[in-house]
């Protein structure tokens, strides 16, 4: 198995004349904990859903955990939990229905779901949610069971977009507490807070105009 969860090479993404990233160069080794920092535009969103398999690249190369996505998208999607700024739930279905609809794209089915799901929701703190429909829900707790989606498959590595934004301390700090928690995940995490990113990360990615212009890690 590759050392390296991720493996960017020269990675390009382009939109007519305008370059989201450019030729990005980044090894990120499994286990690690990674923000990412930027102002609007810097290439932040793009980077992730790249990683993500959201989007293509235009040009480059792209591993993930030894596997060129690019031969095996699939795959390489099975092993990778996404959050993004827009929510995967069903308005019209409950907490549960949701969580039992993704787990079963998972091929998780039967008791096994059903445990998966209890547990999901019980690291996240929504359990007593789980029957009301989304649509119900506060941007806070629909930002919850998106969370717990994510866990619902045991990803290796997990990518978190803006996953702070619109949350109070105390969902933030239940978030930050389940993260480190991920013994041996992978985790890649944006955020305009890079105070605290810095508190739990052990590597901080800085963009700007698509081009990573800062790396540096923890002590």
């Amino acid at each position: 198995m590759s050392k390296f969860a991720v493996e960017c090479i020269d990675i390009t993404k382009q939109y007519g004349h305008l370059y989201a990233l450019r030729k990005l160069k980044i090894n990120i080794e499994v286990g690690e904990i990674v923000g990412i920092l930027g102002h609007n535009g810097a290439g932040k969103s793009t980077f992730l859903k790249v990683i993500g398999t959201q989007l293509s690249p235009t040009a480059g190369s792209l591993n993930i955990l030894g596997n060129d996505v690019k031969k095996v998208r699939s795959k390489v999607r099975r092993s990778i939990g996404f959050v993004g700024h827009t929510s995967f739930m069903y308005d019209e279905l409950t907490s549960e229905e949701n969580l039992r609809f993704y787990g079963k794209m998972f091929s998780i089915y039967g008791e096994s779901l059903e445990k998966k799901i209890d547990q999901v929701l019980d690291q996240v703190d929504i359990d007593k949610y789980r029957y009301v429909a989304i649509k119900k829900l506060s941007h806070g707790l629909r930002k919850r069971v998106d969370l717990a989606r994510i866990f619902l498959h045991s990803p290796e590595i997990l990518i978190l977009d803006e996953p702070f934004s619109g949350l109070d301390q105390t969902v933030v700090e239940t978030l930050v507490d389940l993260l480190k928690k991920q013994s041996g995940v992978t985790s890649l995490l944006s955020s305009h807070s890079s105070e605290l990113l810095k508190e739990f990360c052990g590597r901080m990615l800085t963009f700007s105009e698509g081009k990573l212009v800062n790396d540096t890690k923890g002590d």
